[in-house]
């Protein structure tokens, strides 16, 4: 990552293939070291979805690749997206799709949460040829009876990952799945630290990969 805070993707990690994967997977832990160190917006200015919906866009924008351009190019409106919330293209090379990734919060009524649309959305993923894909979204942990129990938990969100990935019959080889969640709690002693998991396809078809934790990190949710 240089001085500008734009993120580096290796000319080799670019392609698919076989090849490299202690590289790709050296990208993916300094991707999300690199993202969260500044996703989250201030708590004492705003905790809602939709702030955090914005700092997630400014963030992809200001660490999009030289050579690169960011889909959407304003972090306040969705105007320029391309199949999913965010992507990275190359200027040149027929505008080669290098990273592609959805948030979604999984809001719902009473403001309890949902797995529902955060599954919806990372169908998405699966289906864009991108040499990486990153699925943001919010798990939360809540005291048992309380109406703000989720209904996933991180733990629940990644086995079902999982299950959707072994179970994908077009996976290209080399392709990154980064997985970040930003937990809400509703623990009083909750501290809501991200998490995060990658799962890489090392073969054509379906693959049987266990999941890699992620780097640890003190960011915290509100």
């Amino acid at each position: 990552m240089g001085g500008d805070c734009r993120f580096e993707i290796p000319e080799e990690c670019r392609q698919f293939g076989e090849a490299s994967f202690d590289e790709r997977r050296r990208v993916a832990m300094s991707f999300i070291g690199m993202f969260v160190a500044r996703a989250a917006p201030p708590t004492s200015v705003d905790d809602s979805d939709e702030a955090w919906t914005q700092s997630v866009r400014r963030r992809f924008i200001e660490t999009c690749p030289e050579g690169c351009y960011a889909l959407p190019s304003d972090p306040l409106t969705r105007k320029g997206e391309f199949l999913v919330d965010y992507t990275w293209a190359e200027e040149e090379n027929g505008k080669r799709v290098l990273l592609a990734s959805e948030s979604e919060w999984g809001s719902g009524r009473f403001g309890r949460i949902h797995w529902t649309p955060v599954e919806h959305d990372f169908e998405k993923l699966l289906a864009i040829k991108a040499p990486f894909k990153v699925l943001i979204f919010s798990s939360i942990c809540g005291p048992a009876g309380s109406m703000q129990v989720a209904d996933f938990s991180f733990d629940y969100a990644k086995e079902k990952l999982k299950v959707s990935l072994e179970n994908y019959g077009h996976h290209i080889p080399g392709e990154v799945y980064i997985f970040i969640d930003f937990p809400q709690t509703r623990k009083p002693d909750g501290d809501g630290k991200y998490q995060s998991f990658i799962w890489l396809a090392k073969k054509f078809g379906r693959n049987e990969v266990k999941p890699e934790k992620g780097p640890d990190g003190d960011l915290i949710r509100p």
